[in-house]
């Protein structure tokens, strides 16, 4: 007998199966329980339900090491230090990347992170666009350098200025906070910003040199995931010049001299499609 759950009869948001039980797009336990009120939940199955479970244990234990938000002291007294003492593994392997730093950073596993956002991103362009991604569609996140957040502000007021759809949340007084935007001619097109504990410095993955705190989230048609993903245009959209010809990093499939690379005769930038 099927256990009976909210979504009975949906998909999972993250691959497209049968439903067998709801899971909060941003898992609970990120937040103080104070905060944990009104946290937006959707359709999963097991196994992408419990693959995120692993990738939030670990994260939510590691992120509010390099937390701006307010609570980022209570958080770590309240819920990191028990999460720790239950897993010696874990704390031994954080020890000895802090003592190999010479006391200045914890170890860190990014790609944990751009998998987990990835999945967020899945799970809020259902939860608040109405999306859910078919076979053919896929989702990329990556962690960028602050000073690269004015690309995606210009890339995300091209979308709407082209009457894309536009949301934006926060979750638990701040320590959750994202905006999104959708192709309107392309629904499963959808770009994300988010900040988790008012941003979370990261200065010790060689990948993303400086300050970063900007994470950044993708969804849409397999081969463009695939594309930007083989391309490294994705994840250094901030490090290098786009040419004209190449894919728009918005994600709308076109090429850059089409989309936000399209400029009038003045050199400003255009809102023309």
């Amino acid at each position: 007998m099927k256990r009976r759950h909210k979504f009975n009869g949906q998909r999972c948001v993250y691959c497209g199966a049968e439903a067998e039980t709801s899971d909060h797009a941003v898992a609970r336990k990120f937040f103080l329980e104070e905060r944990r009120d009104n946290l937006p939940q959707v359709p999963a199955c097991q196994k992408c339900n419990n693959r995120k479970a692993e990738l939030e244990r670990y994260l939510m234990t590691i992120l509010p090491f390099g937390a701006k938000h307010p609570d980022a002291v209570k958080n770590l007294e309240k819920l990191v230090r028990p999460r720790l003492e239950n897993d010696a593994k874990l704390r031994r392997k954080l020890e000895r990347g802090f003592a190999k730093s010479g006391g200045t950073t914890l170890p860190f596993d990014g790609k944990l992170l751009e998998e987990l956002f990835a999945m967020i991103a899945k799970a809020l362009a259902w939860q608040q666009f109405g999306v859910l991604l078919g076979e053919g569609d896929g989702a990329i996140a990556a962690m960028f350098r602050d000073d690269g957040e004015s690309f995606f502000e210009d890339a995300f007021q091209s979308i709407v200025s082209r009457g894309g759809n536009h949301v934006s949340g926060d979750l638990g007084d701040g320590t959750f906070r994202y905006e999104g935007v959708q192709l309107k001619e392309s629904p499963q097109h959808t770009a994300w910003r988010f900040w988790i504990y008012g941003g979370v410095e990261f200065g010790g993955d060689p990948s993303v040199p400086g300050p970063s705190s900007l994470a950044v989230a993708v969804t849409g048609p397999s081969g463009m995931i695939r594309n930007l993903r083989e391309r490294g245009a994705f994840k250094e959209a901030t490090d290098r010049k786009i040419g004209r010809n190449d894919p728009c990093p918005c994600g709308s499939g076109k090429k850059h001299k089409k989309c936000c690379g399209a400029v009038t005769p003045l050199g400003t930038k255009s809102s023309a499609a």
